[in-house]
């Protein structure tokens, strides 16, 4: 007896928590995205005569947001077929993503949830046609494609931004049934090298906040276009006996240098007679050497690269020297200059100066005989203001004089003198 009592309560206390089943007759998708709709229509089947409140909330990690409430009156046997939406806007669920499930019950009744959902903000990019590599002046274009996680195409923009070494350059472009194009246009002053590039894809709601987004980086080269050939004397100013040293610059469209690129070089001399051509990298020294006797002339470079050439001028300048040596008791002065030598030359003998005047032309020599009373002298011979040479020698003689030894002798001009001495004394 005390048994069937006590499932009767039982069975009136279950009776009185249900008094209406709900019913989902369509579960939410897999994946919604911002600004997206979801419609959770639901049947309240009323078991009992029932009068309450009825409301639907996200839940979404941790957070429980009511978006529809309402009162409803129903008698036993009766069913209330509701249609609720959510639409998934910032100003209402602000920016929750994530896992979610939707709620609905009846005050004070058991609550039912929807199978789980997930809500993104997510866009993915795709580039369906484009190249890596540009040159200066040409054209930048891109074609792809934006869908948002729910697999719908976007409905918005795309900004295109172009960085290389902190300068920034940004294009905006829209995208229309998830499809864009770009067209960029380089500049031709555009610097070569490597540029990120990176593409952002956004839509933006009624109140014109960003909702859904997504981006996409890559590189893209700009290459070096060769556009000026410069040439670079070491010294512009040669002195014969030396070396002209000369190279070539070849600058792109910044003006930047473009290394190790083959290119032409020829050396002409006053009468454009080519004395050397070779081919050399760019930033390389060329080297030629210039004749010790080549007289004070203007030569002149040319240089080429593929359409590009260049030229310029440098100098072979007078070089007015002399050397000049102590053999025994002689002292021999020879002209070994580019130039006529017409000047003074300082003979100090012991604590005694004499000067002697030199005329010599290219490649001649004169000797001087050194006289003093018997002993060694220190002999210092001074042209120019600079001292050539200064040593010890044991001379003879009544006093201290110098004296021309022979004519002038031309070592290179006159030959033949050197050929008749020797067929004498043979």
């Amino acid at each position: 007896m005390k048994r069937g009592i006590i499932l009767l309560m039982f069975a009136l206390a279950f009776s009185s928590l249900v008094s209406a089943e709900i019913i989902f007759t369509e579960e939410p998708k897999e994946v919604y995205n911002l600004g997206d709709t979801i419609k959770i229509p639901v049947t309240i089947k009323a078991l009992s005569d029932i009068s309450g409140s009825f409301e639907m909330n996200l839940l979404c990690n941790g957070h429980d947001i009511n978006f529809y409430k309402n009162g409803f009156t129903l008698s036993h046997g009766d069913e209330e077929k509701l249609n609720p939406s959510l639409v998934l806007s910032k100003d209402i669920i602000n920016e929750i993503t994530g896992k979610c499930k939707i709620k609905a019950s009846i005050i004070g009744e058991e609550p039912q949830l929807t199978k789980e959902f997930k809500i993104s903000k997510t866009i993915d990019l795709e580039i369906t046609t484009g190249e890596i590599e540009f040159t200066p002046g040409e054209t930048i274009f891109l074609e792809g494609h934006a869908t948002k996680e729910n697999n719908n195409d976007v409905e918005g923009f795309v900004s295109f931004l172009m960085s290389k070494n902190g300068e920034e350059k940004e294009y905006l472009e829209t995208i229309s049934n998830g499809f864009f194009k770009i067209n960029i246009s380089l500049e031709e002053e555009t610097k070569a090298g490597e540029y990120k590039i990176r593409l952002n894809a956004y839509e933006r709601d009624f109140l014109g906040q960003t909702t859904n987004e997504g981006s996409i980086e890559y590189s893209v080269f700009v290459k070096q276009v060769p556009t000026s050939l410069e040439i670079v004397f070491e010294e512009e100013n040669v002195k014969p006996g030396t070396n002209l040293r000369v190279k070539t610059i070849l600058h792109d469209q910044t003006g930047e240098k473009i290394v190790g690129s083959l290119n032409k070089i020829k050396i002409l001399n006053e009468d454009d007679f080519v004395l050397e051509q070779a081919e050399k990298k760019t930033d390389e020294f060329l080297e030629f050497p210039i004749f010790y006797r080549e007289s004070p002339s203007k030569w002149s470079v040319v240089a080429s690269y593929g359409e590009l050439e260049s030229e310029s001028e440098f100098n072979i300048i007078e070089n007015k020297d002399i050397n000049i040596e102590i053999i025994n008791k002689t002292l021999k002065i020879t002209n070994v200059g580019n130039v006529l030598y017409n000047e003074s030359v300082l003979v100090k003998i012991g604590d005694e100066s004499l000067k002697i005047d030199v005329l010599l032309d290219l490649d001649e020599e004169q000797k001087y005989l050194l006289n003093a009373p018997d002993g060694e002298y220190s002999v210092e011979v001074m042209a120019e203001g600079k001292n050539h040479i200064q040593e010890s020698v044991m001379l003879t003689g009544r006093s201290i004089d110098i004296k021309k030894s022979g004519g002038v002798v031309s070592l290179v001009n006159y030959p033949i003198v050197w050929i008749f001495i020797i067929a004498i004394f043979g």
